[in-house]
């Protein structure tokens, strides 16, 4: 029982010592942000390098929001622009994966960060907002439904 025990005390620490890892390299948002400011672009100017016509400034938007990524062709293309080698992009890429930036509450944090132009900051405290909200509808649902049965 002991070894088991130990076994499973190791396993915990190294799965934490990777998360630790993960959440200490950049996602793809951190270092699409970091490089175009570096560079001292616009996303306007960006997107007139990319020289893609299926994209507007939004998708670049989207990227550094993480709502989007973009696909090979473009991060080919971004590691020409920024001279730096797609390998970084693609790692990046799964950084932000692995981190779980896909998640449900960051979605909808980014959602509100896209579409209202606010700080992720104001976008998380719309979130709990939301949250609390949603919570009293259910609160409130569940006991007029509870009244109701009561009443014969």
């Amino acid at each position: 029982m002991g070894k088991l025990m130990e076994e499973i005390r190791r396993e915990k620490k190294a799965e934490q010592k990777r998360q630790k890892n993960i959440e200490n390299q950049k996602g793809i948002e951190e270092l699409l942000i970091e490089l175009r400011k570096k560079e001292g672009l616009s996303r306007i100017e960006l997107l007139e390098k990319l020289n893609d016509s299926n994209l507007i400034e939004k998708d670049i938007k989207k990227w550094e929001i993480g709502l989007s990524y973009p696909d090979l062709d473009i991060i080919y293309k971004l590691s020409e622009i920024y001279k730096v080698p797609s390998t970084e992009f693609v790692k990046a890429k799964n950084n932000s994966y692995e981190k779980g930036l896909v998640g449900i509450n960051k979605k909808i944090i980014r959602w509100f960060v896209y579409t209202l132009n606010v700080s992720f900051y104001v976008g998380a405290v719309l979130t709990i907002i939301l949250y609390v909200l949603a919570f009293i509808l259910a609160l409130w649902f569940f006991v007029s439904v509870a009244y109701q049965v009561k009443r014969p």
